[in-house]
């Protein structure tokens, strides 16, 4: 770290299920941070999938800019061992909560969960939630709603559960739409979308979760010292 600079902050994102918007979400924090000339090491830890390292790769093919600092780890030690002078970690962990996941978890600033907004979705990202609190993560625990239809009553349903269960939910959420992934496959990503409309709803997807980070007080890591 350089002198002057303040610690990064670790922001995560976990979750227990695939195909809830983890990797994209993450992708789009990074890709927004740099845009705001703030400086994020994107690190994924989902060495099965490498999705974030992929689409890095896609993304300096194309020649897109700026560039994001993205490498793959395989553990928290790894992690703490590396050269870097950020503003931001981005933690993107593996598609199925594990025991690195929840150490991940424990030493984050903020912990955002993506979702869906049905049962199937909500009853394990809720479960995950609760045992990331009873690890210490109590209070940095932020649900986000994604890939998300079209009704209304469902994502009130959704809101409402999550209210139950006393956890914070982000206010913006992530809507499904064909055209975000098919950024995301060309190596771009949230506002960095060709559609006014997404690049919109990116743009507020991005502050929500910026404002989150940035209001999170720096944690210090004992291992890491």
């Amino acid at each position: 770290m350089s002198k002057g600079r303040l610690p990064a902050k670790t922001i995560s994102f976990v979750s227990q299920k695939g195909g809830v918007g983890k990797s994209a979400l993450a992708r789009l924090f990074a890709v927004g941070a740099a845009h705001r000339g703030q400086r994020a090491l994107l690190a994924d830890f989902d060495l099965d999938q490498l999705t974030c390292v992929e689409w890095n790769a896609a993304r300096l093919q194309a020649a897109i800019v700026p560039e994001i600092d993205t490498r793959a780890f395989k553990s928290l030690k790894k992690l703490r061992k590396a050269e870097v002078d950020v503003d931001f970690i981005v933690a993107d962990t593996r598609g199925l909560a594990d025991d690195l996941t929840k150490e991940l978890a424990e030493e984050s600033d903020v912990v955002f969960l993506p979702t869906g907004t049905s049962l199937d979705d909500l009853r394990p990202t809720l479960a995950l939630a609760r045992k990331l609190a009873r690890r210490g993560a109590e209070g940095r625990i932020v649900v986000v709603l994604s890939k998300i239809g079209r009704s209304e009553p469902q994502l009130a349903r959704a809101a409402e559960a999550i209210a139950e269960a006393g956890f914070e939910l982000l206010p913006e959420h992530w809507p499904l739409r064909d055209g975000f992934q098919a950024d995301l496959d060309a190596g771009r990503a949230g506002r960095e979308t060709r559609n006014p409309f997404l690049r919109e709803v990116a743009e507020r997807m991005e502050e929500a979760l910026m404002q989150r980070a940035q209001a999170a007080l720096p944690r210090t890591s004992e291992a890491a010292e």
